[in-house]
């Protein structure tokens, strides 16, 4: 799970530079996703198990939607029914199925914060096609009218979606210290918890760009 955090990290480092500020976004929120789930596998001794039930409704759910497509679309009534006795299979076997809520999951390893600040404005600004999102392919006039459309890469917003994903990766060190309690670890995140502050204060004499 922290692999996964440090590639998304990485990823975004590298669409941000070119410009390619949504997709970013969306990476960054996967980080958020990523250290809460980190989380739970450090905080909550049955999450093994509450990963594999996720798992299991992932997949029965597809088989559900396969099998009305069978039927429905494909007029194919007994490979529908065949779809649905596997299910049926499954459960009779004991294998629970029940989904993840990742906010219910958030508070429950204290990383409530991060969800509702960091991942709910990803999720709006650059992961899901909203309004908002929509904004970033839109060019105005002075009078807010919309003139065209942008593909060019792009510049507003590029420090907080930097921030944001810096802000979700050290909360993913900060799990990772709880699992492994190195002196260097702790250390890095202190360190770098200090520079992104810092990041974020008024500098004399800045310019405007």
């Amino acid at each position: 799970m922290f692999a996964r955090a440090l590639q998304s990290f990485e990823a975004v480092i590298l669409l941000a530079e070119r410009g390619m500020l949504a997709d970013a976004g969306a990476l960054a929120r996967n980080i958020v996703e990523s250290a809460i789930y980190l989380g739970g596998l450090v905080m909550i001794a049955d999450f093994p198990q509450r990963m594999a039930a996720s798992n299991n409704a992932h997949f029965a759910s597809m088989a559900a939607a396969l099998a009305t497509h069978l039927e429905d679309d494909m007029g194919d009534a007994e490979a529908a029914a065949d779809m649905r006795t596997l299910v049926d299979d499954v459960k009779a076997k004991g294998y629970v199925l029940k989904d993840i809520k990742l906010l219910q999951l958030a508070k429950e390893v204290g990383l409530d914060p991060l969800y509702q600040v960091v991942y709910r404005k990803l999720s709006g600004d650059s992961a899901h096609a909203s309004l908002e999102s929509m904004n970033r392919h839109l060019v105005r006039n002075v009078s807010g009218r919309i003139e065209k459309l942008k593909f060019s890469p792009q510049r507003d917003g590029l420090e907080y979606i930097l921030s944001a994903a810096i802000t979700a990766f050290l909360g993913a060190m900060e799990v990772l210290y709880l699992i492994f309690p190195q002196d260097n670890i702790g250390l890095t995140v202190n360190v770098h918890n200090r520079r992104h502050h810092a990041l974020s204060l008024p500098r004399a004499n800045e310019e405007s760009f």
